[in-house]
């Protein structure tokens, strides 16, 4: 047996594998992890458009837990205010909600990471370009971030349609520090004044709707 022949060969079995084991690496690997870690640099920008919320004034909510009609009212125009915006575009957004919603359904559990990050890969333009016609709303209704969370968490308690928000920055954040945690918050939980029924039923059907937004934090 030529040694020299088989050294050569096992070589060029090593390398083999190593052009093999780097494309899939590739492919497998490294592609998809790039686009996650682009996904996060696009989600550390939401926290940094917030900041350009004009009303900045604290929010202490009143403590019957009513909400007005102008409250209702300028709620409505931030949904529309992003509804409009987004376009043909809401159709990626809910599409994802939905497939989201089924890996979920009936087993009353929040989210994993991979189907997190599965979900947000291919929306994060889609969610920072609603999140600036979300702040461009709030500025035009006079929300301030704490009014209007307070807000969205009382409508969607009086329609009966409570939902898990995923915390997109803190996701980014914990993401790139190795953390595979979904910060999620409850929206729409309280317990729910009759008056706040009254001035939310007319919306009920568009909140249906819209209520994807809010999952993704909007």
């Amino acid at each position: 047996m030529n040694v020299k022949k088989v050294a050569l060969g096992c070589l060029g079995v090593v390398v083999l594998l190593g052009i093999v084991g780097g494309v899939l690496g590739y492919v497998f690997v490294w592609r998809p992890a790039r686009a996650y870690i682009t996904s996060f640099k696009q989600l550390g920008e939401l926290a940094d458009i917030d900041k350009t919320v004009t009303n900045k004034a604290s929010f202490t909510p009143p403590d019957n837990g009513e909400l007005t009609e102008a409250q209702v009212a300028r709620f409505v125009k931030v949904q529309e205010a992003m509804e409009s915006r987004l376009g043909a575009r809401n159709a990626e957004l809910k599409a994802k909600y939905d497939q989201l919603e089924s890996q979920q359904k009936g087993e009353n559990r929040q989210p994993t990471f991979t189907e997190a990050m599965g979900a947000l890969r291919d929306l994060t333009g889609i969610i920072v370009e609603a999140k600036h016609a979300q702040v461009d709303a709030l500025n035009a209704s006079g929300f301030s971030l704490e009014e209007y969370a307070w807000v969205r968490g009382q409508v969607y308690a009086a329609a009966g349609l409570p939902f898990s928000e995923m915390d997109l920055a803190r996701l980014a954040s914990a993401a790139q520090s190795g953390s595979r945690e979904v910060p999620t918050t409850e929206v729409g939980g309280s317990e729910v004044p009759e008056v706040n029924k009254a001035l939310v039923k007319p919306y009920v059907e568009k909140l249906q709707q819209w209520m994807m937004l809010g999952v993704f934090g909007l």
